[in-house]
């Protein structure tokens, strides 16, 4: 849950220490987050950088969230578009943003108070760094907090690594705030890794401006909707360096109405396996370089998405299968399994989910 409120003397001990001249701009995107969206807000009137530009995209949201955003009056910049999903919002929201460092943020998290100051120290003082994410917890309305550090959890690039995100990003130097507290990053190039899988959470991340350049990392596309920030911040990735603070920035909330609930599975694996071979294409050298490790992760991507398709799609699991192995020369025990989930009659699968418990998927 929300860490220690700013006081007033924190405020003053960072402005005398941190350029308050520097704008963040904080975008996030909404779509029927009217429930959600004051407590986000407040967290960012919280925050003890100063200087703020906080900018809502609302995604045609059909809740009332446009009207509930009204009483804010200046304090948040409204902008209103026809439902186009997450990377749309995103791009226009990081298109208008006017601030030199602008942070990603979702409409049902919250910001730990000294988020953006910290990550803004970590920008001045690594000019090397193009941009930067952290740790977080993760929390729902019922239980309250569910798991701290969940990024270890979340993500299995950094569950996965001996030694976390430590293994991920090798350099690791100590930074102090303006308030004389000692805090952690890790630092380095990251391209190649990230090009395996993301480990950088998006409502986490403040980047500098001049990425979103046509000749640097462009700005967010749409062809893979639920994947659309992996694929990004690889770009991202090849213009300098990335840094991860070992601290939670936010409280992470689930919910079954996110990208990443069980009910958008579907669409998730099918657009991971789109990006992994954007990457490939964009990048053939590194592809050659490291082909046998790509057609493990292509192949594997391929039987999570046959895996996902099979009760919806089945002519489409099929293709999945059969690319997983032709292509990709996945051939193991996993694809024998799911040939004969496949062949499974739909009502059989149909009953053994209900017998368990789980909800089938759509």
């Amino acid at each position: 849950m929300p860490g220690p409120q700013a006081g007033p003397d924190l405020n003053s001990k960072l402005n005398s220490d941190l350029n308050p001249a520097e704008l963040i701009s904080v975008v996030i995107p909404a779509y029927n987050a009217r429930h959600t969206l004051p407590a986000t807000l407040e967290s960012l009137f919280a925050q003890t950088w100063p200087h703020l530009e906080i900018i809502v995209v609302d995604d045609g949201s059909t809740d009332g969230t446009a009207q509930m955003l009204a009483q804010y009056g200046a304090r948040v910049r409204l902008l209103s578009q026809p439902n186009g999903g997450l990377a749309r919002a995103r791009a226009t929201g990081v298109a208008a943003a006017r601030g030199q460092w602008i942070a990603l943020l979702d409409a049902d998290d919250l910001c730990r108070p000294e988020r953006l100051a910290l990550q803004a120290r970590v920008l001045e003082a690594l000019p090397e760094v193009v941009m930067c994410a952290g740790d977080f917890d993760a929390f729902d309305d019922r239980d309250g907090r569910v798991s701290a550090g969940h990024a270890a959890r979340y993500y299995a690039r950094i569950g996965r690594a001996r030694q976390g995100i430590r293994s991920l990003l090798r350099r690791r130097d100590p930074l102090e705030t303006a308030w004389g507290e000692q805090f952690h990053v890790c630092h380095g190039p990251a391209y190649e890794e990230l090009a395996h899988g993301n480990f950088m959470h998006p409502p986490t991340l403040m980047f500098r401006r001049e990425l979103l350049r046509a000749d640097q990392a462009g700005s967010f596309e749409d062809e893979a909707r639920s994947m659309c920030d992996w694929d990004w911040i690889v770009r991202a990735a090849r213009c300098g360096e990335v840094a991860f603070i070992e601290r939670a920035l936010i409280d992470y909330r689930l919910s079954a109405s996110q990208m990443s609930s069980p009910r958008h599975r579907v669409r998730a694996t099918v657009d991971t396996l789109r990006v992994a071979e954007r990457i490939c294409q964009r990048d053939p050298e590194l592809y050659l370089r490291q082909l046998p490790l790509f057609l493990r992760e292509l192949g594997g991507f391929c039987l999570d998405a046959a895996d996902a398709l099979i009760e919806t799609d089945r002519l489409e699991a099929a293709r999945m299968l059969l690319r997983s192995s032709t292509r990709f020369g996945c051939l193991d025990m996993r694809t024998l399994r799911l040939l004969a989930k496949l062949l499974t009659p739909r009502r059989m699968l149909l009953a053994a989910r209900q017998r368990r418990g789980i909800a089938p998927a759509g």
